[in-house]
């Protein structure tokens, strides 16, 4: 791989003649797919069949329901969703009888089988539709809930599964903010209902996941948000996807957080991938077509993720995650591993992917575990998937010439069948009957190695309420020798209201872990009438496995007796260095923090003898609780026992501690933040010290809780600017950094005079950093100008915060897009994210001016590009020798490869395994992707 630097060095100087590309007929595309040896594609459907397909789902009787979402991007007036039923009724295993279900659908992106029909996602509402004159074509149509709001529709209301415990669970993200489509999607308000019950209050998604009964008219916002998909391990462990974040596990429960609201986590998620957010993707497409905000050669749309159950793939396989990547055209998989509370996310293969393909307009967007246990992949078949909101501006129009490239392949969409090569699709999807079966034939199903049976087996019997399935499901879970068939028996009689406390208590004992693990929620459900599960909780403390011990630790805080306090308190300090067990112990309520960190500041459970990463976020997490309680009295005694801490090694955790409290203090209001003057005087004491990290906390610290006036300060301030001043040449870089910090938070206008002078070349980096974040603070456009005449000078993170500064103000806006026309800034001096606010910022004049600037200079690039093509795309050979000669005379100035050139921009040799056509638009189109960082 090595060679092809150089091989696509020498392309370029011969580019021919490109062959033809896409669009591909069904089978023809199949000639396009590389996948991982040992697997095989088959096309299950495709056009005229279906079109636009997004989701699909099985009925017990082996039946295909298809959401096709024909109207996305931007058609909400004409109603054009529909959802297909396919059925296979001559026993080939494809379907060859095509019914629409039901149509004048909006942006229909979801689907699941309930009761005798389907529900699926149409925001605003979901709806229920069924058939009940045997057409095959839906005459009951009804919102089950409604109050989602219109916007990007991958981001809101999609992925329906049916969970473990009987739960409907909907995948939701928060809306996304519309700026050139505001009419059409600018919609925020989130407050879901049931429209057939108006006396029960709506709930606000607040931008995350949601579960509800529709029976019961139960309904629950969760910890965590997924974008487009979500998928669950056999266990129950929820696993979320975002468009850049392939992977996350949603780890703590939305009621264990809900005890405690003074608990400030970031996040209930743990971004389990090791390999990064916005991994690195090996795709082979060889016309690739990228938007404007693409991150090339990255995962930048990922969803549809799927951990495989199905019981049909070589056992390596069970469990593993499959994530789409439809603007790399490939399927990206994932091998989960155990890793404390939560898991780490390994690549399957170095280098290359599971499935990818050369074609541009393969779009794999989601997939569904069907019967057979085949993984089906769904295409949805279009040169153009993003949505125009965030495409160039020649899209934001109503240009017919624009509209119709949009809609480019509405007609087309397959489904494909994902198999290990030795098997074939023998099952006969008209032979499915579960529709029919008994109780106790259902009941046998909870055996099934294969996700899609159990999981429509026990929906089956709790739909039936089928009472009479009880004593063969305890018989199940006492018998089977599969751990999974015991888990579903207790679930199952769960959702029958059957489960009794014998079989708790027997499950709390198993020997798989995670059938402890669930046994552990359902003895939560019970313990009001089972006070005897208390007790054999409290007895499992010293459970072998971490999962079981985290769900315990959770549990546990709706015990308040000082046994099961004892029993948490052992949890987590055996188990400190898991955050997440930090962040259930101080769920159990507000007044666990205080206890908790007097705990861990002495005697045998004491955390203060040795730092470690896990007891420094410890100190980290049980301050911000204790800032965020509104406890005057109780922040200043934590103050105190900061301040008069001594020795060296006290450093770490007085910082970490002065980090959470400000952390806490950010989440209450502005006036109950502030401070006494002891305890300003105590951080200006602290902020002057010669410890760094102190210093930079105790900085944050009043940074959040606002300066008052008095002779220390005023002393502290004299200091700093003396500190802070051109001339200082014996302070190190770190303290005059801090100084500069101080008289920010004092005010900067007063100091604009120094502040300008230390935006030099001359000046270290981080303190023309800290004075250009400084100045951004002094209002008006004077400072832009300021700014803006010693752009040039600047190095790559001056110019980041200087950009921050510029950003901050319209009128100072307005004087960078001037600079950008004129040539005084150049575009590519610019951070990413400051080019994305402009071409996206809210007015319309300023966006129109930052397009032209931009498109205009990549629209030449794109004729570039076009010309170079064939380089990338031709089966003919480089010349090495030749590329080799182009590397030397025009990459090796910035560029290192193979141990030659220099490290100015990133290694070369960081995209050998990348395609050519990759390559290619990172050489002629430099700007399009830049590694952070290498932004100059």
């Amino acid at each position: 791989m090595g060679k092809w630097i150089f091989l696509l060095g020498g392309l370029l100087l011969h580019a021919g003649c490109g062959r033809s590309g896409p669009p591909y007929g069904p089978e023809e595309a199949l000639e396009t797919f590389k996948i991982e040896p040992g697997f095989r594609v088959e096309l299950f459907v495709a056009e005229p069949d279906v079109a636009d397909p997004v989701a699909m789902a099985f009925d017990e009787d082996g039946r295909i329901f298809v959401v096709e979402n024909s109207g996305y991007p931007l058609n909400i007036e004409e109603k054009v969703g529909r959802v297909k039923l396919l059925e296979d009724t001559d026993g080939d295993g494809r379907p060859d009888k095509t019914t629409v279900f039901a149509d004048q659908l909006v942006l229909p992106t979801g689907v699941m089988r309930w009761k005798k029909g389907i529900l699926v996602t149409d925001v605003p509402d979901i709806l229920y539709f069924e058939d009940t004159d045997g057409d095959n074509v839906a005459d009951v149509r009804r919102a089950v809930l409604t109050g989602f709001p219109l916007t990007n529709p991958q981001h809101i209301a999609n992925g329906l599964v049916y969970g473990l415990d009987n739960w409907i669970y909907l995948a939701n993200e928060r809306p996304t903010t519309a700026v050139i489509f505001k009419e059409k999607f600018g919609e925020r308000k989130s407050d879901i209902r049931f429209p057939d019950r108006p006396d029960i209050p709506p709930k606000n998604s607040r931008g995350r996941n949601m579960r509800f009964r529709p029976e019961s008219h139960q309904l629950e916002v969760l910890s965590g948000s997924s974008q487009f998909g979500q998928s669950f391990d056999e266990w129950g462990r929820h696993m979320t996807v975002n468009n850049s974040n392939h992977i996350r596990h949603e780890v703590i429960r939305a009621r264990y957080l809900d005890r405690n609201p003074d608990l400030p986590l970031p996040s209930a998620m743990e971004s389990i991938s090791d390999h990064g957010e916005a991994a690195e993707v090996y795709p082979i497409t060889l016309r690739p077509r990228f938007e404007r905000l693409s991150g090339i050669g990255q995962i930048t749309s990922a969803c549809g993720l799927t951990v495989y159950l199905g019981g049909l793939f070589p056992d390596p396989f069970h469990g593993t995650v499959f994530v789409a990547e439809p603007a790399h055209n490939l399927v990206h998989r994932d091998v989960l591993e155990p890793s404390g509370s939560t898991f780490v996310a390994r690549r399957a293969q170095e280098g290359v992917e599971f499935l990818a393909s050369t074609d541009g307009w393969f779009r794999p967007v989601n997939f569904t575990i069907g019967p057979d246990g085949a993984l089906y992949m769904i295409d949805y078949y279009r040169p153009i998937i993003e949505h125009p909101e965030w495409m160039a501006g020649e899209y934001h129009g109503h240009s017919h010439q624009h509209t119709t490239e949009l809609y480019q392949g509405i007609d087309r969409g397959r489904i494909y069948r994902i198999l290990p090569s030795g098997e074939s699709a023998s099952l006969e999807l008209n032979a499915i009957r579960l529709s029919q079966a008994s109780s106790g034939e259902l009941v046998k199903q909870l055996a099934n190695p294969n996700i899609w049976w159990r999981r429509t087996a026990q929906r089956l019997l709790v739909d039936r309420k089928a009472t009479d399935a009880a004593p063969d499901l305890i018989k199940l879970f006492e018998e089977s020798p599969s751990p999974v068939a015991r888990l579903h028996a207790l679930w199952t009689l769960e959702g029958l209201g059957k489960l009794e406390t014998a079989e708790i208590e027997r499950a709390l004992g198993d020997p798989e872990p995670g059938v402890r693990e669930n046994a552990v929620i359902l003895a939560e459900f019970h313990l009001s009438d089972a006070p005897r599960l208390a007790t054999k909780l409290l007895q499992m403390a010293g459970d072998g496995d971490p999962k079981v011990r985290f769900q315990l630790l959770s549990t546990l805080g709706f015990l308040n007796s000082p046994a099961a306090r004892a029993a948490r308190d052992r949890l987590l300090f055996e188990n400190v260095e898991d955050r997440w067990m930090q962040a259930a112990a101080l769920s159990a309520g507000t007044g666990e923090a205080t206890r908790l960190f007097r705990k861990a500041m002495g005697g045998a459970g004491g955390l203060l003898k040795k730092e470690t990463p896990g007891r420094t976020e410890f100190f980290r997490q049980v301050c911000s609780v204790i800032g965020a309680r509104r406890n005057r009295a109780e922040a200043g005694r934590l103050l105190a026992m900061v301040g008069g801490a001594q020795g060296e090694g006290s450093a770490w955790w007085r910082a970490a501690s002065l980090e959470g409290l400000a952390g806490g203090l950010e989440r209450i209001g502005r006036e109950e933040r502030r401070l006494g003057i002891e305890e300003q005087d105590l951080l200006l004491k602290l902020a002057q010290g010669d410890v760094p990290s102190l210093r930079r906390a105790a900085l944050r610290l009043m940074g959040v809780a606002g300066l008052r006036r008095g002779p220390s300060l005023t002393r502290a301030l004299e200091r700093a600017a003396a500190t802070a001043t051109v001339e200082n040449t014996e302070s190190d870089d770190g303290r005059r950094a801090d100084a500069v910090r101080l008289l920010a938070l004092a005010g900067p206008a007063r100091w604009e005079s120094l502040l300008r002078k230390l935006i030099d070349p001359r000046q270290p980096e981080q303190i023309q950093q800290e004075a250009a974040r400084a100045l951004g603070r002094i209002e008006g456009d004077e400072v832009g100008r300021f700014l803006l005449s010693k752009w040039r000078a600047m190095t790559t993170p001056v110019r980041w915060e200087a950009g921050d500064a510029l950003m901050r103000e319209p009128g100072r806006v307005r004087l960078l897009v001037a600079a950008l026309k004129e040539g005084s800034v150049q575009p590519w001096t610019l951070a990413i994210r400051h080019r994305n606010r402009l071409v996206m910022y809210r007015d319309e004049e300023i966006r129109a001016e930052a397009h032209a600037l931009f498109e205009s200079s990549s629209g030449e690039r794109e004729a570039v590009l076009k010309r170079y093509e064939p380089a990338a795309t031709d089966e003919g050979d480089g010349d090495p020798a030749r590329g080799r000669e182009v590397f030397r005379k025009a990459c090796a100035k910035c560029h290192r490869f193979n141990g030659e050139g220099k490290e100015v921009g990133p290694d070369l040799g960081t995209v050998r395994s990348q395609p050519k056509q990759i390559i290619l638009t990172h050489v002629l189109q430099p700007n399009r992707a830049i590694t952070q960082n290498f932004e100059t």
